[in-house]
């Protein structure tokens, strides 16, 4: 019998307080991600460790994973921490965005209400940042990342490394640092001279930033973060959308870096 103190709810009711449809009930629990309570009546219940199932599978649906590598996650409620905390990151910088675009807009009203006209670079700019998504939203990307590093390591152990990678490189120092890099990286792409001194030696700096994450994470690791990283920038490339860094320099500098193993000039 079901703990008199709990609540718990039918599929009507659970499906309009999660914002989702009864049908998408029955679909999580036809593919074995959600296990609802029967009564003696055989109607279906959800408790609070349903409902905080659901919530896991909603999270990690909207941050695109499929049925399939849900099963892999949704849980333990170690995992479900896991999921809050990309949610919260995703909803932080979804907040930041809102409050910029709002913030324009004001200042535009206020000059049209003055009977000041907007001058094609203040149209040109109040349409790339409320309409057209066109910076990179980097905190999605990693979250995105991080999905699917959790779907092919259960263990948890390379999401570890992952996060104590991104703390090692986060702060406004390392990402003004990491933007300057990849603005240098991409104008020597563009040079497009994988034997040129410049492009060597970025790549030196390059590594000489990372020779920790190398020393501290094992091959397999390594692998399963490049092969995310890849995964994600195919997503994103799929739906039009700006990359923290152009797969097309990465493939640049993998270049550079081959031609330099292959002469004795790099380890």
């Amino acid at each position: 019998m079901v703990g008199e103190k709990e609540q718990w709810f039918g599929p009507g009711e659970t499906a309009r307080r999660l914002g989702v449809t009864t049908k998408a009930l029955r679909v999580y629990e036809r593919e074995g991600l959600i296990v609802p309570h029967r009564a003696e009546s055989r109607w279906r219940l959800y408790g609070p460790t349903q409902i905080a199932r659901l919530h896991q599978i909603i999270v990690l649906r909207d941050l695109g994973l499929s049925l399939k590598s849900m099963r892999k996650l949704v849980g333990s409620h170690s995992r479900l921490r896991d999921v809050l905390r990309l949610q919260r990151e995703t909803l932080e910088s979804q907040q930041d965005k809102i409050r910029r675009a709002i913030a324009l807009i004001e200042v535009a009203l206020c000059q049209i209400d003055e009977g000041r006209d907007l001058s094609l670079d203040e149209l040109a700019n109040l349409t790339k940042e409320t309409v057209v998504q066109q910076t990179t939203d980097n905190k999605k990307f990693a979250a995105r990342v991080e999905a699917l590093i959790a779907e092919q390591d259960p263990t948890g152990r390379t999401s570890r490394t992952f996060d104590e990678i991104r703390k090692q490189y986060s702060g406004d120092a390392n990402t003004a640092a990491l933007k300057a890099i990849a603005a240098e990286a991409s104008r020597l792409k563009e040079a497009g001279d994988i034997n040129s001194e410049a492009a060597k030696e970025l790549v030196r700096r390059m590594r000489s930033r990372t020779v920790g994450i190398r020393r501290s994470t094992s091959q397999a690791e390594q692998a399963l973060i490049r092969d995310a990283y890849a995964k994600t920038a195919a997503e994103a490339q799929a739906r039009s959308e700006p990359l923290p860094l152009d797969p097309a320099v990465l493939e640049f500098f993998r270049q550079v870096a081959q031609g330099m193993r292959e002469r004795g000039e790099l380890e």
